[in-house]
C-alpha cells in the first residue's frame, strides 16, 4: 500500500511483536531516507524528503519521520480469525481501486499463498 502496510507474523514469544515492528521501521526509514538524501537531483526524492521533514517543535534526535509511531497490533488465535486477516490483508489494494485483483499488487503475498510464487516476496508461511 502506498501509506501502508500489513503484517501477519507469528513472532516467539509473542511479547517480541513491538521489538520486530520497531527494528522493520528503523531500518526501513535509514534506507529511505539516504536513498532520498543521496537522490536529491531527482525532484520527486526532494519532494518526498520534503514531506518528511518534522516541524521544529518535534524534533529529538530525528529531523524527519518516515513511518507514524503507532502500529495497530492484532491477535489471532484461530484459523477462521488468520484467513480472514490475510484475506483482508489481500485484497486491500483492490479495495482501496489500485489494483483489479489481488494477484496483481506486486507486493502482496497473494502470490506467495496461492501460485507458491516467491520471486518478489520471500517468505515463511505463517499457518
Amino acid at each position: 500500500m502506498p501509506d501502508h502496510f500489513h503484517l501477519l507474523l507469528k513472532p516467539e514469544p509473542a511479547e517480541t511483536t513491538s521489538l520486530i515492528v520497531q527494528r522493520l521501521k528503523s531500518r526501513t526509514a535509514t534506507r529511505v531516507l539516504k536513498l532520498l538524501r543521496d537522490n536529491q537531483e531527482h525532484p520527486w526524492c526532494r519532494k518526498m524528503l520534503a514531506r518528511l521533514v518534522l516541524p521544529p517543535s518535534v524534533h529529538d534526535e530525528s529531523h524527519y519521520r518516515a513511518w507514524r509511531r503507532r502500529f495497530y497490533p492484532f491477535s489471532i488465535h484461530s484459523e477462521k480469525k488468520r484467513l480472514e486477516k490475510l484475506d483482508y490483508m489481500h485484497n486491500n489494494p483492490v479495495k482501496r481501486g489500485l489494483v483489479s485483483s489481488p494477484g496483481e499488487w506486486l507486493w502482496s503475498s497473494w502470490r506467495f499463498y496461492f501460485l507458491q510464487d516467491a520471486s518478489m516476496l520471500t517468505m515463511d508461511r505463517v499457518e
